[in-house]
C-alpha cells in the first residue's frame, strides 16, 4: 500500500466534493451523475477487493465527502484526507 499514493488520491476526491457540495449549497442539486467513484480506486491501492469492501467502510468514506466544506483550505484538505484514510484503515 502506497500510503501517500492514496493520500493524493483521497485529497483529489474531496476537492471535487468541495466543488459538487458547494453547487449543492447554490441549489444546482443534479451532483449525482458527476461522481469520480474514486472510492473504488482507494479500496482497490489499499488491497481490499471490491467485493469485499464493508457497508461501514463505504458509508464512512461517503458520509465523509458528503460533509466536506466547500471552503477548505489545501492544509485542511490533506489532513482531513490522512484522517479518512487513517478510519478506513482501521474498519
Amino acid at each position: 500500500m502506497n500510503r501517500d499514493n492514496i493520500i493524493k488520491l483521497i485529497e483529489q476526491d474531496i476537492k471535487h466534493n468541495q466543488l459538487l457540495n458547494g453547487l449543492n449549497e447554490i441549489g444546482l442539486t443534479e451532483n449525482e451523475r458527476y461522481t469520480l467513484d474514486i472510492v473504488w480506486l482507494v479500496a482497490d491501492m489499499m488491497g481490499i477487493e471490491k467485493t469485499k469492501l464493508s457497508e461501514r467502510w463505504l458509508d464512512l468514506y461517503h458520509s465523509t465527502m458528503l460533509n466536506i466544506p466547500h471552503n477548505l483550505s489545501p492544509k485542511e484538505v490533506h489532513s482531513k484526507a490522512i484522517i479518512l484514510l487513517n478510519d478506513l484503515s482501521n474498519i
